[in-house]
């Protein structure tokens, strides 16, 4: 099938290659300090390992099968959010920030007739594997879709298209990258600027979404709707240290 295809590419590659050694490192040191150790440093030793083995081998594993499952079903609960707030039509104009290997950008685009995808990113691939701009383009064609998207470079703190040009705005896992609050607050001003009057807002990410939502209702929106995640958010959440906790927004401007 086609859409066995299609690769949507692995999220943070860098770090999920990390998590997996430090796993190994895990099972390293519980060999060693089993044949070498003895006593206290034997205990003390096989605590830390066991740590590392659960920490690293279940992150790693836990970033491989979002990358690959789990934002998949993601995208549908967005897209099926968007409808139950503001009916598809197939004649909506949809921005995808951050669009990286064209997800959300694809899952727009099957519902879509006279209307128009476009993705912008600024393809950082430590941020997405395999990030360039013909990833989307290649996915969007075998899809059978390349006619319904359009792909720039943009960045997300200056969005290259005029004020309320967007029936439907969608991110997923993109504004946490930005490591300064004023910077993920200019996104975010800069997502409502280009969004319409009534035009909805499907905002996936995996930190910050409480603190999304609070400065998003000082722009007093008709609705806004802030899924906590659940029981996955909790245990990556107690995993990560509170760093890794995927929630997501619905707002209607």
């Amino acid at each position: 099938m086609i859409r066995d295809k299609i690769n949507y590419g692995l999220d943070a590659p860098a770090i999920c290659y990390g998590m997996f050694s430090i796993g190994v490192a895990g099972i390293l040191v519980a060999i060693l300090s089993s044949v070498f150790s003895d006593g206290p440093l034997l205990l003390g030793l096989e605590i830390i390992a066991s740590i590392a083995i659960a920490y690293g081998l279940g992150m790693g594993s836990y970033m491989v099968w979002s990358s690959r499952v789990g934002k998949l079903r993601t995208c549908e609960i967005l897209m099926n959010r968007i409808d139950q707030v503001r009916q598809w039509k197939g004649d909506e104009n949809v921005l995808d920030v951050g669009c990286g290997r064209g997800l959300l950008l694809i899952g727009a685009a099957k519902r879509l007739t006279s209307g128009k995808a476009f993705g912008i990113d600024i393809w950082k691939r430590e941020d997405h594997s395999d990030n360039t701009p013909e990833g989307p383009i290649e996915n969007a064609t075998m899809a059978g879709l390349a006619d319904r998207v359009e792909i720039k470079t943009g960045d997300a703190r200056q969005i290259p298209f005029a004020d309320a040009s967007f029936d439907v705005v969608v991110s997923h896992w993109v504004i946490h990258n930005m490591e300064e609050q004023h910077d993920r607050s200019t996104a975010l001003r800069e997502i409502w600027r280009v969004l319409k009057p009534n035009g909805v807002l499907a905002l996936a990410d995996i930190a910050f979404v409480e603190t999304y939502a609070k400065e998003i209702e000082q722009w007093t929106p008709k609705s806004i709707q802030f899924d906590r995640g659940g029981l996955e958010a909790k245990i990556m959440g107690l995993l990560s240290g509170g760093t890794y906790s995927p929630q997501y927004l619905i707002v209607q401007k």
